[in-house]
């Protein structure tokens, strides 16, 4: 046998594996790209949550030294959160600073992407101990003398003056495709559409609903109004056709735009996140 007749095996064998780790590039790389941008947007998420922990932290001090106010709270949850919110440090300094603050605010305050609630003291607590002062509020001096044993709603005098509050917040999935996968997940998947835009479009709603949702079915609610329109125009009329249809969206009223001057849409695919923080008040409370 020849060398050329001995290695001509090995030559069939290589032409045949060539182009097998392209193959399996191909294969991998779907799995691999959604790992990478999943990584990304729980960092985002992270992220979100470390400054909501803050945020929380940062209204109930504020609560604290207000008498509770809860107009107090939110602006001091707001305050906290204005970090989070700026997109870079270069100069003008001030001008980003205040764009995120009232991005911030505009977050905090919209009740369709952020709850604040006073878990304690509770009203049935406030009602009774309230009673102890002339001025119609929960005693704050000399706790430490005070009855503890004097339960009210299952609080003493002492813990009523623990302020607690609970933020959850509907933090937006900004990267790309696993956004999608994320909410869907997190909202529950009655089909396979739920991972696409068919439940912002259609009359589907999810089958976890959550308050971060409510934003997506006003935005279908949109689109309904323009079905509805599609099957009353004239014969030939299409709405679909050359963009007419956003044309059409465009002019309905809108829950949730984008604001021009910072730049911000409030819309969007979002999910809560919580966080809780107690601090003792400073001042006494007056729900």
């Amino acid at each position: 046998m020849s060398f050329i007749e001995a290695n001509t095996p090995r030559k069939s064998s290589y032409r045949l594996q060539r182009g097998q780790a392209m193959t399996e590039y191909l294969i991998i790389l779907p799995s691999l790209l959604l790992l990478v941008l999943g990584v990304i947007q729980f960092a985002l998420i992270y992220q979100a949550k470390a400054s909501l922990n803050y945020a929380a932290f940062m209204g109930a001090r504020q609560g604290a030294l207000k008498n509770a106010n809860m107009t107090s709270i939110m602006d001091g949850v707001a305050g906290g959160m204005t970090p989070f919110f700026m997109r870079t440090s270069s100069a003008p300094f001030i001008n980003d600073m205040a764009k995120a603050r009232a991005i911030s605010a505009i977050e905090i305050f919209n009740q369709n992407t952020a709850k604040v609630e006073i878990i304690s003291p509770t009203a049935e607590a406030f009602d009774a101990f309230s009673t102890l002062s002339n001025t119609g509020d929960i005693p704050n001096d000399n706790l430490m003398y005070r009855d503890s044993t004097v339960l009210n709603d299952g609080m003493s005098i002492q813990d009523a003056n623990l302020l607690k509050i609970r933020v959850t917040y509907c933090v937006k999935l900004m990267v790309p495709l696993v956004d999608r996968v994320i909410y869907a997940l997190h909202t529950g998947i009655a089909e396979v559409t739920n991972m696409t835009q068919a439940s912002y479009w259609s009359s589907n709603v999810e089958t976890i609903p959550n308050m971060c949702s409510v934003m997506n079915d006003t935005y279908a609610a949109a689109r309904q109004q323009v079905d509805s329109l599609t099957s009353s125009m004239p014969a030939g009329v299409a709405l679909t056709a050359n963009g007419l249809a956003n044309q059409v969206i465009n002019q309905l009223p809108q829950q949730f735009p984008t604001i021009p001057i910072l730049n911000w849409n409030v819309g969007g695919m979002r999910i809560p996140i919580t966080a809780e923080a107690i601090v003792r008040m400073q001042s006494a409370v007056k729900f």
